[in-house]
């Protein structure tokens, strides 16, 4: 095998491996997102909280976006952080609750306190629009598209 040949695939090699490697890290980029997917459950709860009692059927409130989500909001104050942690142990409560109720049949869904949580809620949604705003102008993440070498070693 020619040196050339084998310089060239040894590059390859290498750039293959750098990229695969740089192309992993999030960080920065990905905080937008971390937000937004914040603002979701949120904004689903709010609807939640405002139709629970005229909703025919019972439902639980969401938490799949904060479980995911919740050691990956360093970025964010230290008050929004507690609001955020407050409310959604809340929200775990209640869940607990709507859980209960649906279980025993003679329970009423009117003992499910679901009042309280519209206040720490709408806290939640004007800090996190409020951090979208600050850092991107909008309270829309822009959609991301995958570069080039995203699409062909795969980006997170």
């Amino acid at each position: 095998m020619p040196d050339g040949v084998l310089t060239l695939v040894i590059t390859v090699c290498v750039i293959v491996i750098l990229f695969s490697f740089l192309g992993r890290r999030g960080g920065v980029r990905n905080r937008p997102e971390v937000v937004k997917f914040l603002l979701f459950d949120v904004k689903i709860n709010q609807a939640l909280v405002d139709k629970f009692y005229e909703r025919k059927k019972i439902r639980g409130l969401e938490r799949n976006n904060w479980e995911i989500n919740k050691s990956k909001m360093g970025f964010l104050s230290e008050s929004l952080k507690e609001t955020l942690t407050s409310t959604f142990a809340l929200v775990e409560e209640i869940n607990a609750n709507i859980k209960a109720v649906r279980k025993d049949r003679t329970r009423d869904r009117h003992e499910v306190d679901i009042d309280k949580l519209t206040e720490p809620l709408a806290k939640c949604r004007e800090g996190l629009e409020g951090w979208l705003m600050d850092t991107l102008g909008t309270t829309e993440v822009p959609m991301r598209y995958p570069s080039v070498t995203g699409f062909l070693f795969g980006e997170r």
